[in-house]
């Protein structure tokens, strides 16, 4: 299987860029479907190196899990961080689609491929994502319960239910861009789905 992960020796076994590496190779291919074997030729090092440095492959993959929720994932953050309720959304929507649309690292998110598995010793990596996914829903319902403290959410509404369906509309372009779906395409998805929560440009 090819992967688009840089191949070489990081210079003087630098770890941010090795640890850069193994993200990436584990955002492409999911936990399952990425060995040992994968990382020491795409990080450049050797097995007992890694091991070293970083421990085993699930302790491997939780440092790349924290890597990306820390850099890349950030885009929910910036939205999150919008002054209005309406503001977050947009920025949700566009921040994701910008996200899932560039060509500059793998098609859909990490915490979904990351979790791609079959094997019961997947379990713990299985785990993490589920974490971590749950812990971007509690930003999401702690944005909503701040927007109903400021008037802007309704109180007939119920906020958990509101959350679930927000966090699946955004899943959603997630699964979508790992379909193959273009950027034009993921902004098209958006916008109806903004429209469907009543909301305007």
């Amino acid at each position: 299987m090819k992967t688009s992960a840089k191949l070489g020796r990081p210079a003087a076994f630098n770890k941010k860029i090795a640890l850069d590496i193994a993200m990436r190779l584990f955002w492409e291919r999911g936990y399952e479907g990425t060995s040992m074997a994968d990382l020491s030729l795409a990080m450049g090092i050797h097995p007992s190196s890694i091991y070293a440095a970083f421990g085993n492959k699930q302790e491997l993959f939780a440092l790349a899990a924290k890597r990306y929720a820390d850099v890349p994932a950030q885009y929910m953050v910036k939205a999150l961080e919008q002054p209005t309720l309406r503001d977050f959304i947009l920025a949700a929507f566009d921040n994701t689609v910008e996200f899932l649309g560039s060509k500059e690292h793998p098609s859909s998110c990490f915490t979904l491929t990351g979790a791609i598995s079959c094997g019961t010793d997947t379990e713990p990596a299985k785990a993490l994502m589920q974490k971590m996914r749950l812990q971007n829903e509690a930003a999401i319902k702690a944005r909503l319960l701040k927007a109903r403290k400021a008037g802007e959410f309704p109180p007939e509404e119920n906020v958990d239910d509101y959350t679930r369906y927000l966090s699946s509309l955004l899943s959603g372009l997630a699964i979508q861009a790992a379909n193959g779906s273009t950027r034009a395409e993921l902004k098209r998805t958006a916008e109806v789905a903004i429209r469907h929560l009543g909301l305007e440009r």
